[in-house]
């Protein structure tokens, strides 16, 4: 049986093998790779794909862990794709969702993969978009897209998901002048996490301080409108509200139609990524090869040519090769 066909009926040790398969940057994983998700993009499933993002200590992970219990818990079959900062200078990570989610991962309706950013921008690493075809590809319901914080590169992972969703702690409404023409513009709904305690009143301003920034945001007629929503990930409270607007947002936009045309446009800002990616990967190993970007530099030290007419002419050289 093909690696194809064991995924589609849900077997585990080929989802990982998979995965692990597109994630790899040998020239011969990558060949077969892309066989694979070739095959697998023929097969789609019904898996409704969620990006969760949001600044360090709001609970991100707590959070996943805790609303993924609780779906679970109503026999939907749960896919976590947990992206982990990466080392700019060893490329090491700390893979700490392994040990953060312990009891879902022990869910036969569960499966987590803590992926190395390897500095990739956009707050995803590279092979998430592939992972979470094969995700689909084998009979998950949900597919959750964990990224690495919050930032506006993390607009980037709003292209792979269906639902894009805004991780936020108590008190930080104050934070909304700074990021608000930025991540937030395209934050489907902001969670208000820590909801419970001496937090709840600071949570519930927060929330309120969200629900009046985005009243000003311009909608179409045909669009969901932004939710603002509180939880307690500790307590497990609001998970109803979390699941239904998801539910909602999906349902509408299938009814208008955006949904797929969502998925189009994402597809064709993966198509163009993907050409980028390899063009560029094609220029630095001529730029390697030619070995020239030193030489040049030295000159411009020494001042012998400007730093334009040497990055003209570095240029010229490689067209012409």
């Amino acid at each position: 049986m093909e690696l194809a066909e064991k995924i589609i009926n849900g077997e585990r040790a080929a989802i990982a093998k998979a995965i692990t398969l597109v994630e790899s940057s040998k020239q011969d994983d990558r060949i077969e790779s892309r066989k694979l998700i070739s095959q697998l993009i023929d097969n789609p499933g019904k898996s409704i794909r969620v990006g969760f993002s949001g600044p360090p200590g709001v609970g991100k992970s707590t959070f996943i862990e805790s609303f993924g219990s609780y779906l679970v818990g109503k026999e939907f079959k749960l896919g976590i794709l947990a992206i982990d900062p990466s080392s700019q200078i060893t490329g090491g990570s700390i893979l700490g969702d392994k040990t953060r989610m312990i009891e879902i991962s022990k869910n036969p309706n569960t499966f987590i993969r803590s992926t190395p950013s390897r500095g990739s921008l956009g707050g995803i690493s590279n092979g998430t978009r592939e992972a979470s075809i094969i995700l689909d590809a084998a009979g998950f319901d949900y597919i959750f897209i964990e990224t690495v914080g919050v930032g506006q590169s993390e607009v980037v992972a709003s292209n792979l998901v269906d639902i894009f969703s805004l991780i936020v702690g108590p008190g930080s409404g104050d934070e909304l002048q700074g990021i608000k023409k930025g991540i937030t513009e395209y934050a489907d709904i902001f969670i208000v996490n820590k909801n419970d305690g001496n937090l709840k009143i600071e949570a519930s301003k927060t929330a309120a301080d969200y629900k009046s920034a985005i009243s000003y945001y311009k909608k179409n007629e045909d669009s969901s409108s932004k939710e603002v929503l509180l939880v307690s990930a500790i307590e497990q409270t609001g998970m109803d509200e979390v699941i239904n607007t998801i539910q909602g947002i999906v349902l509408q936009n299938k009814k208008n139609n955006s949904f797929e045309s969502k998925r189009s446009e994402q597809l064709k800002f993966w198509l163009s990524e993907e050409v980028k990616n390899i063009m560029q990967l094609n220029i630095q190993r001529k730029i390697d090869k030619a070995g020239s970007i030193g030489h040049f530099s030295d000159r411009i030290i020494n001042g012998d040519i400007s730093m334009y007419d040497a990055i003209e002419t570095i240029t010229n050289k490689l067209q012409n090769e």
